[in-house]
């Protein structure tokens, strides 16, 4: 089959209600209407309006056959894959989707991106696609969710707010708990954990708390808010996770003062310890998925080694020369033996 793929046009807008295979693979992480593909179109589409999403879509035989959404993230030009859609009848849809994503890193390469990223549930039928066009998965992660933010027993008042000046701190913390292949997949900087002084509007906003010993955070929470949910994300040092808890019952005590909506938690595998304590404080596993990258540049680990010729400017033996320390020292003009 020749496939067709390009960026998504205004005529392709109707052709959306043939797709029968939607798969939403960012569902905690944004808004569900900003995943749908004539959502997404309009705002890609319209002249005055600048979408942070790429809409990529297949075509045979003047038909749809599938899709590809990407998100532009905030930090360095990274692409999210968000969504995946094909409607290919009794046919695999997995060839479509490779197609798809195989156009879409090659877009991303062009306009300077390096890193694409994916959380695929290890049962998703996009997962063989998305491991034939390189993505590699470098964490695993559980879902935690909670119908509602209730307020938790009063701990220890020993969380305190975060502040502009803590960001260095903060990203200190992320580089001492967490693997050094995450880190270099996810390649964070401490501009990262940055919060934003001005509370957004429409249920919008960021919020985050940590703790701190000895001018060091040894356990930090973030809370990234929009209308339909919150989005927590948790950190602490191995040694000091019973710090934890009252982070924890911190966040969850200044959440339920907030209009009710569920609240998600993304546990990687190396934070697994910390399940216990997201159970205590009333959230249960959802569901799982392995963490991918895809790298349109690679650096090479291997040192060049470049082979430098250097040319010895030697003249050729002469039998009629002798070394200069056998010759004697020049004859004095003076001398005797001049001209005798």
């Amino acid at each position: 089959m020749n496939l067709d793929i390009g960026r998504v046009r205004w005529r392709d807008l109707l052709s959306f209600n043939s797709i029968e295979q939607h798969i939403i693979l960012d569902n905690t992480l944004c808004h569900p209407r900003q995943t749908e593909p004539v959502m997404a179109s309009v705002r890609i589409l319209m002249p005055l309006i600048s979408s942070p999403r790429r809409l990529f879509v297949a075509r045979a035989d003047h038909r749809l056959l599938g899709y590809a959404l990407f998100r532009e993230g905030a930090l360095d030009q990274r692409w999210v894959v968000e969504s995946v859609g094909a409607a290919m009848g009794i046919y695999a849809a997995g060839p479509v989707w490779e197609e798809l994503l195989k156009h879409g890193v090659i877009a991303a390469g062009l306009e300077g991106v390096k890193r694409l990223y994916a959380g695929i549930p290890a049962t998703s039928p996009v997962r063989t696609a998305a491991r034939r066009t390189g993505f590699v998965p470098y964490a695993s992660e559980v879902v935690h969710v909670a119908e509602k933010a209730t307020r938790r027993p009063a701990g220890r008042e020993i969380a305190r707010p975060q502040r502009p000046a803590d960001l260095w701190a903060v990203h200190q913390l992320y580089t001492s708990v967490v693997p050094k292949q995450v880190q270099y997949a996810e390649a964070l900087t401490s501009q990262c954990w940055d919060v934003p002084r001005k509370r957004q509007l429409g249920g919008y906003g960021c919020q985050a708390w940590l703790v701190e010993e000895g001018h060091q955070i040894v356990a930090y929470a973030r809370v990234d808010s929009r209308p339909d949910a919150h989005l927590l994300s948790v950190l602490a040092r191995p040694d000091r996770r019973v710090v934890a808890e009252d982070l924890l019952a911190t966040v969850m005590s200044r959440l339920a003062v907030e209009s009710p909506r569920p609240v998600y938690c993304h546990l990687r595998g190396y934070q697994a310890e910390l399940s216990h304590l997201l159970e205590d404080a009333g959230f249960q596993p959802e569901g799982s998925r392995d963490l991918h990258v895809k790298y349109t540049t690679s650096p090479s680990r291997v040192p060049a080694v470049e082979s430098v010729v250097f040319t010895a400017d030697v003249k050729e033996p002469s039998v009629h020369r002798v070394p200069t320390f056998l010759q004697g020292p020049p004859a004095d003009p003076s001398s005797d033996t001049v001209g005798g």
